[in-house]
């Protein structure tokens, strides 16, 4: 038991270790996609805080009325009490009665909704904030890996630029020795020729001054001079 745990411990490591791995690869995506979140995050909050400012707004619109009601009833209470008709007075004060109960606790409800408005607010403010810090450093970071893959690409060629300066110095002293080769030993049956060849022996004897053409014409000078 304790060896089959060990396998599951190490198997869940290197589940992990992967997940690293890819969390890793795919950093700047995923730090992107969060900040979409996010700003849809906000548009939800935005959607929320309207309509609590809705709310709001209805509510201030609905005591606005019922003051106004009460200011009626008030006064056709006044005319009542007036013709000495209690019975109605006492109604209509037990309407505006009501009537401010209800004014009372939506002037309540209308204040909580403003506190959460403001908040809500601030929260939307904040987050707005930092999601541009975030979008910011977003480009920074896209703009980073650009430049150190530029970079990696330029290292990678300059040493595909070097490898192949070093082909072409190999390439060229081949050439040079394969030519210097084939003058050298063009030179050496030239001189082979000259040292053991069929006119090797005339040559030496030309050389020497033995040849027949140079002896007939010293010859023929020695008999002149004698004439």
């Amino acid at each position: 038991m304790n060896i089959m745990r060990k396998i599951s411990t190490a198997l869940r490591g290197s589940v992990r270790e992967s997940a690293e791995v890819v969390i890793d690869a795919n950093a700047i995506r995923i730090f992107e996609q969060e900040i979409l979140d996010a700003e849809q995050g906000i548009a939800r909050s935005k959607q929320q805080l309207a309509h609590v400012m809705a709310e709001r707004v209805q509510l201030e619109r609905a005591n606005t009325a019922l003051k106004e009601q009460i200011i009626n009833r008030e006064q056709q209470a006044a005319k009542a009490w007036n013709i000495n008709d209690e019975q109605l007075a006492t109604e209509l004060a037990e309407d505006i009665f009501d009537k401010e109960q209800t004014v009372n606790e939506q002037q309540l409800a209308a204040q909580n909704l403003t506190t959460r408005e403001r908040n809500l607010t601030r929260k939307i403010q904040a987050a707005a904030q930092q999601i541009k810090t975030f979008r910011r450093e977003l480009s920074i970071a896209k703009a980073t890996a650009c430049a150190q893959k530029a970079s990696n690409l330029a290292g990678s060629h300059s040493q595909s630029v070097d490898t192949h300066i070093i082909d072409l110095n190999a390439s060229l002293q081949r050439i040079k020795q394969k030519q210097q080769r084939v003058d050298d030993t063009s030179e050496a049956i030239s001189t082979i020729e000259s040292e053991i060849g069929e006119g090797s022996l005339d040559k030496k004897v030309e050389e020497a001054g033995l040849g027949t053409r140079k002896a007939d014409i010293q010859s023929i000078l020695d008999r002149v001079k004698k004439v």
